[in-house]
């Protein structure tokens, strides 16, 4: 074909230009001229596209209207908008969203003029490394973003992969570009390894410290000796704290002003040291408490927490908790909330007599993933006057035998039986109540106890302003519920069919009362625990 003849006359031409040139008596001349072909055409390549990008930009100037219409102050406030929320007390903060300032920046000049020009955007650092190859380049990108964030308080988090090999490998590079910044911490979340905390920046005095009001320590796989400390004796505005695998004796803090801190893996006796010294204490949160401790003394007396309204505690490695319920008084104490591993039984005793020595008026009690019995828990109830949201999660392997909430407990709830049998109503502020577990109470009982917390049903001409149910002289007025929710284990459809659910119309009777009430219900094959007596 005309085609091909054609093809193969151009590469027999090419063929003997090249046959030519290799047997060219000067090579040399030959290879000059080719090289100054190359340098022509990638002079002429790298014009056309620096040419590219121009054109780009100027047709981007000119006819984007997110850039042609909005003032650069509205744009820079669109760019805050779309960046991640820095949340201190997060406990496995998510990466994503993390380079949005970069990924903004990259789309066009533009943008990244008006980008690099708002401090607000790279006033939030977040670092995670995968890779401790990449340490030298990330504090590279660390020390040129922070260059960009003015004089703002800084939120600032570093991490690193427990998978991460730091043999050989110093974070005294990133940990010196943040410590330059110090003076504008804000927010500092730093969970790289505990070695890393010798470069942090000197505390001579509050004026090192003068922002800082949220601080996170939690080196990846714990501290492994007490060579590395931490010492930030004076910071005024220091209100949250949160560490992870530390020794007390390790670290030195401002505790006096804390109002919030959040302990995990710490000793009973390293726990109360601190509660000791945290006076302003508003909410204490503390996880993986350890048995064991670290030989700090143990007050004879009560500690007396004024501020404390909020008790978090979970207790997922099982260790005994009395002393550290016995050894604080909390006469704030709002809300408490303990979950526990299954099998140790909740301490409903301990709880009892916490409420009884600080005189607090407790209203929301949470207890999740811990047993407990029909007896404790009818005392517990009965102990809690102020409690206005109860939720009782138990473990999924309870049989029938040992479901806590009967018959007999229910019934402490009805006004009209605590009437009747001249003891006093449990739980008279009760107006929401959450249960998962076994059920151990039959549905004739529930109902007439959600009845009797429930104001008459409505009439014509009537008002439905009316709360108050009973008021008698052992049965002080109750309160309405408002929020029901059951979800009841059964470990055989044999055992789901004896406890038949009553019909709905009675829950929607409720509902028009005023109260929602939710069921629930799940057949566990698995076998069974027995929680321990």
């Amino acid at each position: 074909m005309k085609g091909n003849e054609g093809a193969q006359g151009q590469q027999a031409a090419l063929s003997s230009a090249d046959d030519s040139a290799l047997q060219c008596n000067n090579p040399y001349e030959e290879l000059a001229v080719v090289e100054a072909e190359v340098e022509t055409v990638t002079a002429t390549l790298t014009g056309l596209v620096r040419k590219l990008h121009l054109l780009k930009e100027r047709i981007n100037d000119l006819y984007s209207p997110f850039v042609r219409l909005l003032p650069p102050e509205i744009v820079s406030e669109i760019f805050i908008f779309c960046l991640p929320v820095f949340d201190s007390t997060e406990e496995s903060p998510s990466s994503q969203g993390t380079s949005t300032p970069l990924r903004i920046g990259a789309v066009c000049s533009a943008w990244r003029r008006i980008a690099w020009s708002t401090p607000s955007i790279w006033a939030t650092l977040v670092f995670h490394l995968t890779s401790s190859l990449n340490i030298v380049n990330q504090t590279i990108l660390l020390e040129e973003w922070l260059s960009r964030s003015g004089q703002l308080p800084l939120s600032i988090r570093l991490s690193s992969s427990e998978e991460v090999s730091w043999v050989g490998i110093s974070s005294e590079g990133m940990m010196k570009v943040i410590a330059q910044h110090a003076p504008r911490w804000r927010q500092v979340d730093i969970r790289l390894p505990s070695a890393c905390f010798r470069f942090l920046p000197p505390c001579d005095d509050a004026e090192n410290f003068p922002l800082l009001h949220s601080l996170t320590l939690k080196p990846p796989g714990g501290q492994g000796d007490r060579v590395h400390k931490v010492n930030i004796p004076e910071s005024p505005q220091l209100r949250y704290l949160s560490l992870s695998c530390l020794y007390l004796r390790s670290v030195v803090f401002h505790f006096e002003v804390l109002t919030h801190i959040d302990l995990e893996s710490f000793y009973i006796d390293e726990i109360l040291e601190v509660l000791r010294q945290t006076t302003s204490l508003v909410r204490f949160t503390t996880n993986k408490v350890l048995g064991g401790d670290d030989r700090h003394g143990i007050p004879n007396e009560a500690i007396i927490l004024p501020c404390l309204e909020v008790i978090d505690i979970h207790n997922d490695k099982g260790t005994e908790l009395p002393l550290l319920f016995d050894k604080i008084s909390t006469p704030k104490l709002r809300s408490l909330t303990y979950t526990g591993e299954n099998l140790q039984a909740a301490p409903a005793a301990e709880i009892v007599e916490l409420v009884k020595r600080s005189g607090c008026l407790l209203q929301t009690l949470n207890i999740s993933k811990a047993p407990i019995r029909e007896e404790p828990l009818q005392n517990l109830l009965a102990a809690l006057p102020s409690l206005t949201s109860l939720c009782l999660i138990m473990p999924i392997l309870t049989t029938l035998r040992h479901a806590p909430l009967t018959d007999a407990v229910l019934q402490t709830l009805d006004p009209q039986w605590a009437s009747a049998h001249k003891v006093t109503c449990s739980l008279p502020k009760l107006r929401n109540f959450t249960y998962s577990g076994a059920q151990g109470f039959t549905w004739p009982t529930m109902l007439r106890v959600l009845e009797s917390r429930l104001p008459p049903p409505e009439t014509k001409g009537s008002s439905t302003t009316t709360q108050p149910l009973v008021s008698t002289e052992t049965s002080p007025t109750v309160s309405s519920i408002r929020d029901v929710f059951l979800s009841l284990a059964f470990m055989t459809p044999e055992e789901n069919l004896a406890y038949p659910s009553p019909d709905m119309s009675a829950f929607e009777s409720f509902r028009a009362r005023g109260a929602t009430v939710v069921t629930k219900t799940t057949i566990h094959a698995e076998a069974v625990v027995e929680p321990p007596e």
